[in-house]
């Protein structure tokens, strides 16, 4: 037997190459998307139909149950109704995929007899594996690690099974690497009754790995009639094994080509059901396009209607208005162009004063305002001249106050600019208030000193 490191790589190697042909998906047309889907075998189909509520999950013994049977491990095996009996005595009608599974024995393949039963259980329970023996002359392997006295199949993969992570694929491909390296049968050679000269030797023996073929041994030329008879009747053997052989194949190749052509009907008949549905589903939006598109047509035109008849509604109520304002607009025309007349009378008025006026500046001998108007006393000069700097003062501030506001001075700028113009507008206005007082004392001493006066010249 070979070390666990070769078989897991010969696990692999068959995982590998079986997964590229797990499954055959199909494209069908979806509203908004294309969604794959798993199109079933309809051998798979017609018998679950017929099985009915035997499964808790139909559809997934469907899936798995097709998939196997589409991939290149499961080419071999056809969907069968046959009985389960269960460990606890119980017999069920249950899926079965029978057939052979390939094994690789000494650089040769064979092909080994299986039936794959998939229990009410499944997939929450593994399925069901039977070793089957293809002639009388084939035994069961005694003690095998892996195969019972009754050809159930006794694997880790099926001990560990988890419905959600491991799949038939998986373990056909198991079974393929494990009965290579050890296969379940073998063949045993049957025994002649004549006895061999001692000229003659046939040996006939069984390797002790399982192998199932016999040799045959050489024959001396001076050989007894009863050798020739034995030789014949194993030639004989030989040619009836080799036809039956022939007539399998020609059985195969005759499975395959119905199968072939019954995965082509089926083909068809998705194809053409899809391309229905396509059809149908694109006359459909087709439809309901043309129906929205007559929709807003009609509303369009409904509302240029309505549009209109607002349109002829409102000139036909806003006409007296406007009449009525064209005739106010017209009487206001007058008003102001009789307004503009007087405007303009007033204007030739008012230019003629001013014409006349320096006029009259021009005879005076070129004599300014501020000339005529003079001060009376010192006094009043000195006041005339302290509000105009408080004024300037004023003035020289509020213009800071407009640098500031446009940023074409700093604060530290302003502040000491306005401290010092402050400063003297303070002085100034001091020294008008004291002028002020000083000034209202002189005319009170004068109103006494008239007031004494007018008094003694009455006495």
């Amino acid at each position: 037997q070979p070390p666990s490191s070769i078989i897991k790589s010969r696990f692999d190697i068959l995982t590998k190459t079986s997964n590229k042909f797990a499954s055959t998906f199909y494209f069908i047309y979806h509203k908004e998307e294309t969604v794959p889907i798993m199109v079933s075998d309809p051998r798979v189909n017609t018998l679950m139909n017929r099985l009915g509520g035997v499964y808790r999950d139909p559809h997934r013994v469907d899936r798995d149950a097709s998939t196997l049977l589409r991939s290149s491990v499961g080419r071999h095996l056809i969907p069968k109704v046959a009985s389960l009996v269960e460990n606890n005595g119980m017999t069920t009608n249950t899926l079965c995929l029978k057939g052979t599974i390939s094994i690789m024995f000494r650089g040769q393949e064979y092909q080994q007899l299986l039936d794959l039963f998939l229990g009410p259980g499944y997939p929450l329970r593994p399925p069901v594996a039977y070793v089957r023996l293809a002639s009388a002359n084939m035994y069961l392997k005694e003690h095998h690690p892996h195969v019972g006295s009754d050809g159930q199949v006794y694997l880790p993969y099926l001990a560990e099974w988890r419905p959600n992570s491991h799949s038939l694929i998986e373990l056909i491909v198991a079974m393929s690497s494990i009965f290579s390296a050890d296969p379940p049968v073998f063949t045993r050679a049957a025994t002649n009754p004549p006895s061999y000269s001692s000229t003659t030797t046939t040996s006939t023996a069984m390797n002790n790995t399982n192998t199932n073929n016999s040799i045959l041994g050489s024959v001396n030329t001076h050989a007894s009639q009863s050798e020739r008879d034995a030789i014949a009747e194993v030639e004989e053997h030989i040619a009836m094994e080799e036809s039956r052989k022939e007539a399998e194949q020609l059985r195969k190749l005759q499975e395959e080509e119905a199968q072939r052509e019954a995965q082509q009907m089926w083909d068809s008949k998705v194809h053409a059901s899809t391309k229905d549905n396509v059809q149908r589903k694109i006359y459909n939006y087709l439809t309901e396009e043309s129906k929205s598109i007559q929709r807003d047509i009609q509303e369009d035109m409904m509302d240029q209607i309505k549009l209109k008849q607002s349109q002829d509604q409102l000139v036909k109520e806003d006409f007296p208005n406007l009449a009525l304002q064209k005739k106010e607009l017209e009487e206001h025309h007058v008003k102001v162009d009789q307004a503009l007349k007087d405007i303009s009378k007033f204007v030739e008025e008012a230019e003629s004063s001013q014409q006349q006026t320096n006029n009259n500046t021009d005879t005076n001998n070129g004599v300014s305002y501020d000339d005529i108007i003079q001060p009376a006393s010192v006094l009043d000069e000195q006041m005339l001249e302290l509000s105009a700097k408080v004024a300037t003062y004023s003035d020289v501030m509020y213009f800071l106050g407009n640098a500031l506001h446009n940023r074409t001075i700093e604060v530290t700028t302003l502040l000491r600019e306005v401290r010092k113009y402050s400063k003297q507008q303070f002085l100034a206005k001091a020294h008008l208030l004291k002028i002020s007082q000083h000034k209202a004392t002189l005319q009170s001493q004068q109103q006494k000193t008239n007031g004494s006066s007018s008094n003694g010249m009455h006495h």
